[in-house]
């Protein structure tokens, strides 16, 4: 049953948004941890969240509440090339600087499903 003043949309988008908060702080976490076992429970944690976010996102996708633009053959190989320079960059001990992507998705990774 509904909440009164939320309907399913808006309950489900705070869901995934939660999710995605919680997996973010959890992947912090994970590499933050000077002990292994600590660092182990974290992990399994962060899998079962990232399990519920999944699960939060099908349902939004499967009722068209969470649209994304289906990515073309273009845009897949400039993304793959960029991907490449930067892993080559890095590999040459191209620590300084960040990858700049544009303005595109969180983190300036284009949200397409692929």
């Amino acid at each position: 049953m509904p909440i009164q003043g939320f309907d399913d949309k808006t309950i489900c988008s705070d869901c995934l948004a939660s999710e995605k908060l919680l997996t973010s702080c959890y992947n912090t976490a994970i590499t933050e941890s000077a002990n292994d076992q600590l660092r182990r429970d974290f992990m399994a944690v962060y899998q079962d969240e990232q399990n519920c976010l999944k699960a939060v996102w099908d349902v939004m996708h499967a009722r068209g509440w969470y649209q994304l633009d289906m990515a073309n053959q273009q845009e897949i190989s400039q993304l793959s090339q960029r991907m490449q320079q930067e892993h080559q960059r890095l590999q040459q001990g191209g620590m300084t600087g960040g990858f700049n992507m544009g303005q595109a998705g969180m983190g300036g990774i284009p949200q397409y499903r692929i």
